[in-house]
């Protein structure tokens, strides 16, 4: 895997990762300045919000990406920047569509739909915010196309710094001047436009400079006529409408389990209250499965257009040499973080929510992150190769079996039923998306590289934690909250290193690997002086 596409992604993975602990934190502040009746305004306003946003995006940055890669594949800059053209112009238009539907029918949603006329103010302020969300995703698909992962990250990094400082400063002030539920939850939501004028500026500063560098370069004239406005459009949208459909298919598992978890444990045998407190200790377990995810995601974004390049200059041994690299890093990263997630259950539990309620729900949750995580992987590389309709017939699969699983299993298991046919609807789509990119490409998965030796890694990682928790438990005889934080953070940063050193003394990452990465001299030479590094 080339060091530029590594690198990208690793950046992207650490401004993301920043950007979703950022997205995280707000809530406590918020919640104790406005209170429980403005959080839950502000709540409600968002799903017609989020909604509305994927079908304005409909996975054209994702598509810009990759025609993007393709065009400067064969050094055709004006045909990437004429991608970009028309791609801001679509996102324009389904924006534009986008606000007047939540606009002037905020009134009818929030009473009639909602049953909640409060939220109308916050839908108004929303759908301004659509305004300049789709165009800011078609600039964040061109960055992308060329490879360069830092314009998507420090653009997702600043929006979000706006949004929370701009949300907490406003609710800050309204609730001191006496405002209202409704107004101070519409001043919250302000956030979201206030972070997407800041995130399209970022990007309109990267588009600048990437303008004034390409000025005096001299590029090859088009192989061919450029497309007319209207055929490249058609082109764009019949490529983004299966990533879009893709993307609306996880919302829809998330919606099934709301529908189908609580009935079904009433169904059981316990009151509508044990069975909705159940479902949100289940929610617990998904930010952590969030966090893993992040890395792949990233991924995801440098690998489309990588491969879209590389196959438009035939170059298959280069598609076949990021294919196994990618797998190869997806399960180095995703294999010890679910693993020990599953470990540290308990003291991440005490930590945040005062219990270990759920903890063996979310033990099992967490093994769902090892095959999601590689089911998006293979989703970016089938999307690279052009086969972008297969990813979205295996999460329809995956999301019926989802629903046999929760019927099936939470009559035998509980809440733990729901989390382990989360982990069977994963393994299920993980396994169909690991089968096409292997039928298509005819590339082996070669089991014992990708799987066993990070295995055994993770496994000098995992014993070296428990003996490290169960000695912290023998020293402490009434162990606090404060204690279990410690021991949280301490496990992490010792279990980072331990994995690390034990992945280089099994040498599955050699030197060659770790300079792709950042810092990856510094680790080299540290290594080396230690002797555990053989140059």
């Amino acid at each position: 895997m080339s060091n530029k596409l590594v690198k990208g992604t690793l950046i992207l993975s650490i401004l993301t990762l920043f950007t979703k602990i950022i997205g995280s934190l707000f809530w406590a502040p918020f919640q104790n300045i406005a209170g429980d009746e403005t959080v839950g305004i502000y709540r409600i306003s968002f799903p017609f919000y989020s909604i509305l946003l994927m079908i304005a995006t409909a996975g054209i940055p994702i598509t810009v990406s990759k025609f993007v890669a393709e065009h400067l594949s064969h050094d055709d800059y004006p045909g990437a920047r004429r991608i970009l053209r028309v791609a801001s112009t679509i996102l324009t238009l389904t924006g534009v569509l986008s606000f007047c539907i939540l606009f002037f029918g905020a009134e009818y949603i929030s009473k009639v739909i909602l049953g909640n006329s409060a939220a109308a103010s916050s839908m108004k302020v929303l759908a301004c915010a659509i305004l300049f969300v789709p165009i800011m995703g078609a600039y964040r698909g061109f960055f992308q196309g060329q490879q360069q992962m830092v314009p998507t990250g420090i653009s997702q990094l600043i929006e979000q710094i706006v949004r929370v400082g701009v949300l907490i400063g406003l609710t800050y002030w309204m609730v001191g001047a006496g405002m209202n539920h409704a107004t101070v939850a519409a001043g919250a939501t302000a956030g979201a436009l206030f972070g997407a004028i800041a995130g399209l500026m970022v990007m309109f500063c990267y588009n600048l400079r990437d303008k004034k560098e390409q000025l005096y370069k001299k590029w090859n004239p088009p192989l061919r006529r450029p497309e007319s406005f209207k055929r490249l459009s058609k082109k764009i949208i019949a490529y983004a409408i299966p990533i879009s459909l893709a993307t609306l298919v996880l919302p829809l598992i998330g919606l099934i389990d709301s529908f189908t978890v609580p009935r079904l444990l009433m169904n059981s045998g316990l009151t509508d209250k044990m069975a909705t407190q159940l479902f949100g200790i289940y929610g617990r377990g998904e930010p952590f499965v969030n966090v893993i995810s992040v890395f792949s995601s990233s991924l995801t974004l440098a690998l489309i257009p990588a491969i879209a390049a590389h196959m438009s200059r035939e170059e298959y041994e280069a598609v076949e040499h990021k294919i196994s690299q990618s797998w190869l890093m997806t399960l180095v990263i995703s294999l010890p973080a679910s693993l020990a997630l599953s470990m540290l259950v308990e003291p991440l539990n005490i930590a945040m929510y005062k219990n270990n309620t759920g903890g063996d729900t979310l033990a099992i949750l967490a093994f769902s992150a090892i095959f999601s995580t590689l089911a998006v992987t293979c989703s970016g590389i089938l999307q690279g190769l052009g086969f972008n309709k297969l990813p979205v017939h295996h999460l329809l699969i995956g999301a019926a079996v989802k629903v046999i699983g929760n019927f099936v299993f939470i009559p035998m298991m509980g809440i733990r039923g729901s989390a382990l046919a989360m982990v069977l609807a994963y393994v299920v789509v993980c396994g169909l998306n690991l089968w096409q990119v292997v039928r298509v490409t005819g590339i082996r998965f070669r089991f014992g590289t990708y799987v066993l030796k990070p295995l055994l890694s993770t496994g000098i990682m995992l014993v070296t934690l428990y003996l490290f928790y169960k000695s912290m438990l023998f020293l402490t005889t009434e162990p606090s909250r404060l204690f279990y934080v410690f021991i949280s953070l301490a496990m992490v940063l010792i279990g980072s290193f331990v994995y690390l050193l034990a992945l280089i003394i099994t040498r599955t990452l050699t030197e060659r690997e770790l300079r792709m990465i950042p810092m990856g001299g510094k680790i080299i030479a540290l290594f080396t002086r230690l002797r555990i590094l053989q140059r």
